[in-house]
């Protein structure tokens, strides 16, 4: 069986690695007009595709909201039959609901009241309730926000441009200012249906999915660029008339932190793969096989970077360690690393 990348495949990762080196992808309006031209959001890209994008765009340690728009929001409204297009997120969390993905999930899978969910569906649609760390909601257009309706869990669009949310200085956002979260407060805002109390529950696994397998992905880029630094910088800072990386204390973790971010990227693609083409207990093992290895990964390369750089590799100027503080969120979205490894042991030992 071949496990290779297609020709295909390799063109898009290599467009996206040649625009990202740019500088461009600040995810303002024109440089999401360009992303968008190149057809980063086509409904025909798979979730390998998509990984690929988002392993370059964490090599770039880019701000944009893509992932948000098609790994948070974009299975929803895809289940709906609309196109992505806009800048969109997902609001799932509470104060008294659901704080991660999957609690969402599972919130979903049973009769849910409304203090549950914490935001409710009104006879004529408007929604009422407060959603917290919201992902990129200044730069949405499209609210996907899952409320209690009168047969469940449902999953509802809502005008984001029309919102005033309340940036959150805590939590993600103060680990990494480039992926912003913020609360909002809905008092009887219009919405429209996306996926109905039936559907939703598969929908938001479908989410969850894809969301940690494009993280898990970007992770990767997050570490493999941590180390190209590092890597580059051990071969020709010299002391004592020689290359630091000449030196056993600087070459091994470097090598040790190689053969992690190889295997997570393996894991990664895997996981991608699977999020297709495998049903969702055997995708939901190969996602947290994933996650936990990226996370790890992405830490470690950026620690090790550190150490190689030594008193500079702590400094503001160092751009490292806006990479550092991008691995840090990435550790804790939607639960820490120990977590998912519960999460993973759960299923392999309990099925």
């Amino acid at each position: 069986m071949d496990f290779a990348l297609t020709g295909e495949q390799e063109a898009l990762r290599d467009t996206a690695a040649k625009y990202l080196a740019d500088d461009r992808s600040s995810g303002d309006g024109p440089a999401w007009a360009e992303m968008t031209g190149l057809g980063w959001l086509d409904v025909e890209l798979g979730t390998v595709e998509l990984a690929l994008l988002a392993e370059q765009l964490g090599w770039a340690r880019s701000p944009s909201p893509w992932w948000a728009t098609v790994g948070l929001a974009g299975p929803s409204l895809r289940a709906a039959g609309r196109p992505l297009g806009a800048p969109a997120t997902l609001a799932w969390a509470g104060d008294n609901g659901p704080g991660t993905l999957a609690d969402a999930v599972a919130a979903a899978r049973r009769p849910a009241s409304i203090s549950e969910v914490d935001c409710a569906v009104a006879a004529d649609g408007t929604l009422t309730g407060r959603r917290i760390c919201v992902p990129h909601v200044a730069d949405a257009v499209d609210l996907v926000v899952a409320a209690s309706g009168p047969d469940g869990v449902e999953l509802r669009l809502v005008d984001a441009s029309a919102l005033r949310p309340a940036p959150a200085g805590v939590g993600g956002q103060a680990l990494d200012p480039t992926r912003p979260v913020a609360t909002v407060e809905l008092t009887g805002v219009p919405s429209a249906p996306l996926v109905a109390a039936d559907a939703a529950a598969e929908v938001l696994a479908a989410t969850r999915r894809r969301t940690l397998a494009l993280l898990a992905a970007e992770a990767v880029g997050v570490a493999a660029r941590a180390l190209s630094w590092a890597s580059g910088y051990a071969a020709t800072r010299t002391q004592f008339g020689q290359p630091i990386g000449a030196n056993q204390a600087v070459a091994h973790p470097l090598a040790e932190s190689y053969g992690q971010v190889e295997t997570a990227r393996s894991l990664a693609y895997r996981a991608a793969w699977s999020v297709d083409a495998e049903s969702g207990p055997v995708a939901d093992r190969a996602v947290l096989t994933a996650s936990v290895a990226a996370r790890e990964a992405a830490m470690t390369a950026c620690e090790a970077a550190i150490q190689t750089y030594g008193g500079s590799g702590f400094t503001w100027e160092q751009p490292l360690h806006h990479w550092y503080r991008r691995a840090w969120w990435l550790a804790t979205f939607d639960g820490t690393v120990a977590d998912a490894r519960a999460e993973l042991a759960g299923l392999l030992l309990d099925g």
